[in-house]
């Protein structure tokens, strides 16, 4: 029995297991180094570096496998918000089990780190004890929903940039396309 019959969702759910899989692993090793899963400057890096990499190659096989070379502006666009959606949803799960089984820090850090924050970028402390009574009462369902939104919203903003690279320009004189990162380049 096969899950996804369509093609478009079958594909963008095994490339968000993987990039879901490296950004939870990339995690996990911080984690395990007693670093901060929400502030190190390298997991960042690594993040985007695993996003950008797993549209790319993600909206680039699913063209040359599964639409014959050719993509839309929306297609690609469509792919790469699917494969990020999927692998942002992976990693919210395993922030989710971290932060309510194993440790309850790592929510209390990010509410340490945003009060302070706050502090040097000039609030004024009834707006602080304001939002940070907001910000107290998070659980780790609204915390690992926040990992979410933010992963997916990178996800976009790189698919809306590496759409624009893998569409096929049509010349209205010149039948041939034009895709930038076409092995062929088709001329």
């Amino acid at each position: 029995m096969q899950i996804f019959k369509n093609s478009l969702l079958r594909h963008t759910f095994l490339f968000g297991a993987l990039v879901g899989g490296a950004l939870i692993l990339a995690a996990f090793v911080v984690y395990l180094k007693d670093l901060s899963v929400n502030f190190d400057p390298n997991l960042r890096s690594i993040n985007l570096f695993l996003i950008v990499s797993g549209i790319f190659f993600g909206v680039k096989k699913y063209r040359d496998d599964e639409l014959g070379g050719a993509i839309s502006y929306g297609k690609a666009l469509a792919t790469g918000v699917l494969i990020i959606g999927f692998a942002s949803m992976f990693y919210s799960i395993f922030i989710y089990v971290l932060t309510s089984f194993f440790d309850t820090a790592i929510i209390k850090e990010a509410i340490i780190f945003l009060e302070k924050g706050l502090h040097e970028m000039g609030y004024q402390q009834k707006d602080i004890d304001l939002l940070m009574g907001i910000y107290k009462n998070i659980t780790p369902g609204l915390f690992a929903f926040g990992q979410w939104f933010s992963k997916a919203l990178s996800g976009l903003f790189f698919s809306l940039i590496l759409a624009f690279f893998f569409r096929q320009n049509r010349n209205l004189f010149n039948r041939n396309s034009i895709d930038k990162f076409s092995e062929l380049n088709n001329q």
